[in-house]
């Protein structure tokens, strides 16, 4: 059975629920110092994908206890996380099967957000059609050594008033698709970080770690 491009992202959306203290009352999941079990089959947990890090001062990124997401703390206190999965690129339910060359990859890729944004518009349309959603081109960015892709939305009310950011990465090495994504849910326990400026204060810092990642 094949899979949409869509399906992994979703899935990682609703893991924030699941993961992050906010949804259970349960403490913060503790850095680790440790590289933890494979999950995929593909990548292994995020000690293993980390190369140099890069943080605002007095704050710390380290692997969470779960081994898809990476914990952003500081004085103690977990800030928000950034969740990482994999899945194989011949799952896509794309025409033309798996893209062979470098510039058939971009294009999938570019496929891959368009698909994405489509259903997450879509989905907040369908909770509640007075949502406003506005998607960022994706721009090129380098994940470890991979050519990639990065991507953002945002969702508010009539208002104004931010309801969903979303930053994420996407990238692939021809046999695995690659996806990064944080940001955060106004009103809602699942969302990354539960602060927009501290979202914003740590997006530079997220594309350096893309850069320096063992991929």
């Amino acid at each position: 059975m094949k899979f949409s491009p869509r399906l992994p992202i979703v899935a990682g959306m609703v893991l924030f629920c699941m993961v992050l203290p906010a949804c259970t009352g349960a403490p913060p999941p503790a850095p680790i110092a440790e590289a933890p079990a494979a999950v995929d089959g593909a990548i292994t947990g995020w000690a293993d994908l980390l190369g140099p890090t890069s943080a605002p001062e007095n704050w710390q990124v380290e692997p969470c206890e779960n081994p898809v997401l990476l914990c952003v703390t500081a004085n103690g206190e977990i800030l928000g996380t950034v969740e990482r999965f994999s899945h194989p690129l011949s799952a896509a339910d794309l025409p033309g099967g798996v893209p062979p060359t470098s510039a058939a990859q971009r294009q999938f890729l570019e496929i891959w957000v368009a698909d994405h944004y489509a259903a997450m518009e879509s989905d907040r349309a369908g909770a509640d059609p007075n949502l406003q959603f506005s998607a960022e081109s994706p721009e090129p960015a380098r994940v470890g050594s991979l050519p990639g892709l990065r991507y953002g939305y945002t969702i508010t009310h009539p208002n104004g008033k931010v309801f969903d950011r979303t930053v994420g990465y996407v990238a692939t090495d021809g046999d695995r698709v690659y996806v990064f994504v944080t940001g955060v849910i106004s009103g809602d326990p699942s969302g990354s970080f539960s602060d927009a400026n501290d979202l914003a204060t740590f997006e530079p810092h997220l594309a350096t770690i893309m850069e320096e990642l063992r991929l």
